[in-house]
C-alpha cells in the first residue's frame, strides 16, 4: 500500500473542510430562511454554523483518518465508507444545526425543523461531496 504524508492529508482535510462549509451553510441559511420566515436569521445561523462547523469537520475527518492504514483499500473507498462517514457527521451536525436555530429564532420548534429538514438535504449532499472527493487526487 501507498504511504501517504500526513502534511498532504492534512492539506486534504482543510480543502475538504472549506468545500463543504460553503456548500453546506449556503443549505443551512436557505432551510432556517424557510422555517422561520427571516432572511437575517437565516443569515445569522448559516453564518455562526460557518465557525462551529469547520471545528465539527475538520475533527470529523481526522477521526476517520484515524487509523485508515489498518482499513483494506477497497473499504478506505467504498461507498459503505462514505455512508458511515455521511451519517456520523450528519448526527453530529444535527444537534448542532438544531441548538444553532433554536438559539437564533428563539423557537425550538423551529430550530427541530430546520435539523429535521438538514437530515434529508444534508446526508446527501455529504455523501456526494464525499464520493466527489474520493475521486480527486488533489491534497493527496
Amino acid at each position: 500500500m501507498k504511504k501517504i504524508s500526513v502534511k498532504k492529508t492534512f492539506r486534504r482535510s482543510v480543502y475538504k473542510t472549506i468545500t463543504w462549509r460553503i456548500i453546506a451553510s449556503i443549505d443551512t441559511a436557505a432551510l432556517t430562511w424557510w422555517f422561520s420566515g427571516d432572511i437575517i436569521i437565516g443569515l445569522k445561523v448559516g453564518g455562526m454554523e460557518i465557525v462551529t462547523k469547520v471545528i465539527i469537520y475538520f475533527l470529523h475527518e481526522r477521526a476517520w483518518r484515524i487509523g485508515w492504514q489498518k482499513q483494506t483499500d477497497k473499504f478506505h473507498h467504498s461507498k459503505k465508507r462514505s455512508l458511515y462517514k455521511a451519517i456520523t457527521y450528519r448526527t453530529i451536525g444535527t444537534i448542532d444545526t438544531f441548538i444553532l436555530a433554536w438559539f437564533f429564532t428563539k423557537s425550538a420548534a423551529t430550530g427541530g425543523y430546520v435539523a429535521i429538514a438538514e437530515v434529508f438535504t444534508k446526508i446527501i449532499i455529504y455523501y456526494l461531496h464525499e464520493r466527489v472527493w474520493d475521486r480527486q487526487k488533489f491534497g493527496n
